[in-house]
């Protein structure tokens, strides 16, 4: 067995099992694809030397992958058990990472589809995972950067995404007493967010830009009247963002990383 790297599924550690990431025998990790796996939507008709071509789809396929573990010593049916019930049977998807130094900024939000003892000689020592991401990407771990403003406010925010869509993270907008306008606008991909005509009563506003929700925490005011329904996103790399307003807005969330495994 040539053990390699260390990993956590679920918040708990591989070494609390005495397991980590290893080759044994014929049972190797292999290299997997790239996430982004271009389908091509386009259809082809008998006067057309060329097709009609509507588009490329890149999300239709999750992320998937096979995860050898073993152990140094023989395990028993007990730890068997053990092993697999720290490892299957959830209902919601688990944060994986795997102690590998360049993948040490990376997590995979996954379940574990299937779990294969490996045994030697009639012995258990080893297992094959079949593991299977939300995404066709790994995560950063989550980010948080938080901003004061002041009437303009420049500010560069910097998307470390390695995939051409753009970020769409959390912001938490803590509105100063009297302020009544806010707008963020981005340069970079030239879009506005803007809320205008508040209450003045310094409000707590939450945006999820993935889902495109917007909370008002501190009156429950139902703020989609004073909004201009252009939800927040970021191209990766540099963004060139202007804040109008008076508070501070925290924005929050995980970077996505074009990945193998």
């Amino acid at each position: 067995m040539y053990r390699t790297y260390e990993f956590t599924f679920a918040d708990t550690p591989a070494s609390l099992y005495g397991m980590f990431v290893a080759d044994i025998g014929s049972n190797k990790h292999n290299n997997n694809d790239f996430g982004n796996q271009a389908n091509i939507v386009e259809t082809r008709i008998a006067n057309r030397i060329t097709p009609l071509h509507f588009g490329v789809r890149y999300h239709d396929q999750p992320l998937s992958f096979t995860l050898i573990f073993g152990s140094e010593q023989y395990m028993d049916r007990y730890q068997l058990q053990e092993v697999s019930n720290w490892l299957t049977g959830y209902q919601e998807y688990q944060w994986l990472s795997i102690d590998q130094p360049d993948m040490e900024h990376i997590q995979f939000r996954c379940l574990i589809q299937k779990l294969t003892p490996i045994s030697v000689g009639w012995l258990p020592i080893a297992f094959e995972a079949q593991v299977l991401c939300d995404c066709p990407y790994g995560y950063s771990y989550p980010f948080e950067e938080r901003i004061q403003i002041n009437g303009t406010t420049e500010y560069r925010f910097y998307n470390d995404s390695t995939i051409k869509e753009n970020l769409k993270p959390d912001l938490k907008i803590e509105l100063a007493a009297g302020c009544t306008n806010f707008a963020i606008t981005n340069k970079t991909t030239k879009q506005t967010l803007r809320l205008s005509g508040l209450p003045a009563g310094g409000l707590q506003i939450l945006i999820d830009n993935e889902n495109e929700v917007m909370v008002e925490k501190t009156d429950g005011y139902d703020l989609y009247s004073f909004f201009n329904f252009q939800f927040f996103e970021a191209a990766s790399g540099d963004n060139e963002l202007i804040f109008d307003g008076s508070g501070t807005v925290t924005i929050s969330g995980r970077y996505l990383y074009n990945v193998g495994a």
